[in-house]
């Protein structure tokens, strides 16, 4: 790949939150009166379009962007103690010897950020770019190249959601999904991403072969 940079998504890829998405959205729907996630939909949801989601469980499509803020909300008080995925600190190191700038995009505080990656061993990110709103993902990407003066063609940007993958390929940037996170491998596919990776390792496997 030579001196290029790879972009993390933080909820869903450097730590998993699905689980504490579900908990969240459930807390959500007993005060609004949606369909809980049964421990048994989980799987079917993550082969799903979000509004796909929103249909099944009852979630009227102009409430979404509000479901969303709330989750937002209350990954903050969980996410500095969160762990992150195995093997994704190991992935950070190995990029940062093959000179691979790294950098992240993330919808939580930089208060909540700043506590979980050194209770990570993952305060050495070269570049940090925190977003007010998590479904501005295209806008996101645009703004990170422009901030740090990146060339998107130098860029990876590597997501957990179809959304991720849909965002960097209007941005005209190559993307990597993963499948640890929301969405499975076939809802991932649709977005037609340059690769999926099972597990952090598979991610290096692809750059070195790049």
């Amino acid at each position: 790949m030579g001196q290029g940079c790879i972009v993390f998504n933080s909820n869903g890829v450097l730590v998993n939150t699905r689980s504490l998405a579900v908990q969240l959205f459930n807390q959500i729907a007993a005060t609004k009166g949606f369909q809980s996630i049964q421990p048994d939909q989980v799987e079917e949801l993550s082969r799903l379009s979000i509004r796909n989601r929103c249909k099944l469980l009852g979630v009227p499509w102009h409430q979404m962007p509000i479901v969303g803020m709330l989750i937002k909300a209350g990954y903050q008080d969980a996410f500095p103690t969160m762990k992150a995925v195995k093997g994704i600190s190991k992935l950070l190191h190995d990029l940062k010897d093959r000179n691979i700038k790294i950098g992240f995009i993330t919808s939580n505080s930089q208060k909540a950020t700043r506590e979980f990656l050194p209770n990570n061993q993952m305060d050495f990110f070269d570049y940090e770019y925190f977003s007010v709103n998590p479904f501005t993902k295209f806008r996101d990407l645009n703004q990170f190249c422009k901030k740090f003066n990146l060339k998107k063609e130098d860029l990876i940007y590597v997501g957990d959601e179809l959304r991720d993958i849909k965002a960097a390929n209007r941005s005209g940037i190559k993307s990597i999904g993963v499948t640890w996170g929301y969405d499975s491998s076939a809802l991932l596919q649709q977005g037609k991403p340059a690769f999926i990776a099972a597990k952090p390792d598979d991610i290096l496997s692809f750059i070195e072969g790049e």
